[in-house]
């Protein structure tokens, strides 16, 4: 299987469209992320602070969490999972999530062995030289780009 970790914010949006709409997802971004899974066959990870408002079963459980997850429906993209848990009342005060992301997606892998590829799709410096190999690191600014996504579709294709 091959693995999309999912960081929403810097990647689904951009700090631009966040100023400029009321809207918090950029389909156009979704549309991207969406053609990369179509010819990858990669199923999607959520990493991202917003796995903390979806259920085990990776069903809804805020508004915010039912619209992301409309969109994504929209687009037929489905969540497979989401990552562990690891951060810490402090590290949720000052969002310092990168401080644990990484040890969060490598414990996801090693509780899945069918794993034959991931990707890691995040705005942040995760702080790691095994996830550096694997991130597709997006600029805030833009988002998900017609460059990441091809970067995706390279990394995975191999």
């Amino acid at each position: 299987m091959k693995v999309i970790f999912l960081d929403v914010d810097g990647v689904l949006n951009s700090e631009p469209f966040l100023e400029n709409n009321t809207e918090s997802i950029d389909r156009n971004n979704v549309c991207k992320l969406k053609n990369a899974l179509d010819i990858t066959n990669a199923v999607i990870v959520m990493s991202s602070g917003w796995r903390l408002l979806f259920n085990d079963n990776m069903l809804p459980e805020s508004g915010d969490s039912q619209y992301l997850y409309d969109i994504l429906c929209k687009f037929g993209i489905k969540l497979f999972g989401k990552t562990p848990d690891f951060s810490t009342e402090e590290i949720r005060i000052n969002k310092t999530f990168s401080h644990v992301k990484a040890l969060e997606i490598l414990a996801w892998l090693d509780a899945h062995d069918r794993v034959e590829n991931y990707v890691v799709l995040d705005d942040l410096d995760l702080n790691s030289e095994i996830i550096h190999a694997h991130q597709v690191r997006t600029n805030p600014q833009l988002g998900l780009t017609e460059e990441d996504a091809a970067r995706i579709i390279s990394k995975l294709s191999f």
